[in-house]
């Protein structure tokens, strides 16, 4: 293990053998320190300054002197992906200090998935309440990445995905399921989010967004999303929400891997959308990206799509079934990625043992099978300082999967830059792993501060014991230790700081609600301490929130806090 993040191939000081010759490859380079004095042998500008940015690691880190290191990447293509489309809207000045730390990780690419986030002209109803990008805001976020050698990929949902729009009443008729999906009982809902291909005016909406997109962001690459079209077999809402006796449409594929089943008669409407799609002018001479949740139970798909279509296979929790998918799809001759997750979606710390697990997994198939590039994805994390584990964790696989970081040690030099925090990150997101039965993409401790502690009265009945939440709440007072010394010299240092600490805060208030809710002894678990506190949580929050993201999406975010009160 090592600080040095991604770690380098080889080292001088690693005892690696003989020093090897640098690959014809464009990150490839030398870097040699003698007397103070350093000499960067690259091939192209962009070896030169991923040497650059191992030097300044390097010095960060203390004296430098009589090295070598001879780097180069695992993998040519390497992406973090930003979901800016759910109430967070990260400010450019954000994502200006995020694309640095992105780079000095080594990443080539920042997907942003975008949904109505982006201010298509001629939508203005739909997008301004989400506090979009303008177009000339865009131009500055792609200068800004450029300046960092990253590219600026968007993700515009062209199928499914779409609730944004087909909540206005002007585009509501062209839902495949008006209405949206109701369980039998009434208990469960969602809204029509995929779009009817049926209907000349859905496809003439989609081609429209990303059109719009593909002249705004002008990449070399467009990310079209057609994931989870599940509208169109709503068996899958049935089976996501558990409806008695529901089969579950996935339950075969791969061992149970989560998939997008379609009915046999709209598997031909799904090819012929992205076929669509490719013809339009602005894709023309660009990558055309896809999600594979679909493929995957539908093969046939592999010869039906256009062939200049680059799959990216995406699944978040251990034990995914990268393999199986990235064999199909590789011996069909078809370009692919791997896509895992910083395991924060829905969750509050995250999750790290799945992280880990899931990104290696994901690196490992990508390896085997070939796979052109690495993506790390982020979901609507609350709050998004829970996402660098991943982050940090991904970069470091992706370029060097041979070599892994010490997630806590990299944490501190790439981010926090001081001492301390890296450990914090490190046991909130390990919290969960105390915590079985516990459940999936939130984790059984975020779910008890999400549920207002009932969470825990279903956990109960499958095996819950108080020794495991005495567990939780020993390493959450150990990380508030550990805050109280860290040190940061980041330039978002105090907000860091701040946001570890509400995340600690929640946690230790949803470990609270559930004894209450369990009546299990704890002085912290009466009405008389969780309601203030959870009103100052909620405050806290809203106070972080507006220093690093616009204003517009948060009252969506503010009605789920408030919910997490559970009705106490």
């Amino acid at each position: 293990m090592t600080s040095l993040c991604p770690a380098p191939r080889w080292a001088s000081w690693s005892d690696d053998g003989p020093e090897p010759e640098p690959p014809p490859h464009p990150e490839a380079y030398r870097l040699a320190v003698r007397g103070g004095a350093a000499a960067i042998t690259a091939s192209s500008e962009l070896g030169g300054f991923r040497a650059a940015t191992t030097l300044e690691q390097l010095r960060r880190s203390g004296p430098v002197d009589d090295l070598t290191i001879v780097d180069w990447p695992e993998f040519d293509r390497r992406a973090v992906l930003l979901d800016v489309a759910r109430g967070r809207v990260p400010t450019i000045d954000e994502l200006a200090t995020a694309f640095g730390r992105f780079a000095e990780l080594k990443y080539t690419h920042v997907l942003m998935n975008l949904e109505a986030s982006f201010d298509h002209p001629g939508l203005e109803q739909v997008c301004r309440p989400h506090d979009p990008y303008t177009v000339d805001d865009v131009r500055r976020l792609v200068e800004l990445a450029r300046g960092c050698h990253l590219e600026l990929v968007p993700v515009q949902a062209s199928l499914g995905h779409l609730e944004h729009f087909l909540a206005h009443p002007d585009l509501a008729h062209l839902a495949a399921l008006p209405g949206g999906y109701r369980t039998p009982d009434g208990s469960g809902h969602e809204p029509p989010a995929c779009l009817d291909p049926d209907q000349r005016q859905s496809f003439e909406l989609a081609a429209e967004l990303v059109a719009n997109v593909a002249r705004a962001f002008d990449p070399s690459v467009v990310h079209v999303g057609m994931d989870e079209p599940i509208d169109l077999n709503p068996a899958v809402w049935d089976a996501i929400f558990d409806v008695p006796g529901a089969p579950v449409p996935w339950a075969e594929v791969d061992g149970g891997g989560f998939c997008t089943p379609l009915p046999a008669d709209r598997v031909g409407d799904y090819a012929g959308w992205i076929t669509r799609l490719c013809s339009l002018p602005e894709l023309t001479d660009r990558e055309v990206m896809m999600w594979g949740d679909v493929v995957a139970p539908h093969p046939d798909l592999l010869d039906a799509i256009p062939p200049r279509v680059t799959l990216v296979e995406w699944g978040y929790e251990a034990g995914h079934p990268f393999d199986a998918r990235l064999s199909r799809i590789t011996e069909a001759g078809r370009r692919c990625w791997v896509a895992a997750g910083t395991s924060g979606w829905s969750s509050i710390s995250g999750r790290t043992t799945n992280m880990s697990a899931n990104v290696r997994e994901a690196v490992a198939a990508a390896q085997r099978h070939g796979a052109e590039g690495v993506a790390v994805t982020s979901w609507e994390v609350l709050p998004s300082v829970s996402d660098w584990p991943g982050f940090v964790w991904a970069a470091s696989l992706a370029w060097n999967p041979d070599r892994p970081v010490d997630p806590a040690a990299a944490l501190d030099l790439v981010v926090a830059r001081g001492s301390g925090l890296g450990e914090v990150w490190m046991l909130l997101g390990g919290v969960h792993d105390h915590v079985v039965p516990g459940t999936p993409e939130t984790g059984a401790v975020s779910e008890m501060f999400r549920t207002g502690g009932w969470a825990a009265v279903g956990l109960a009945l499958r095996g819950l014991r108080r020794e495991s939440l005495d567990r939780v709440t020993e390493d959450l007072d150990a990380a508030g230790r550990r805050l109280d010394g860290a040190t940061t010299g980041a330039v978002d240092g105090p907000i860091l700081r701040d946001e570890l600490r509400w995340v600690r805060d929640a946690l230790r208030w949803g470990v609270a609600a559930a004894r209450f809710r369990l009546e299990w002894p704890d002085p912290l678990a009466s009405p008389g301490w969780l309601m203030p506190e959870h009103e100052r949580l909620v405050a806290e929050h809203a106070r972080l929130w507006r220093l690093r993201n616009r204003h517009g999406g948060y009252d969506r975010v503010a009605a789920g806090l408030v919910a997490t009160r559970g009705g106490l």
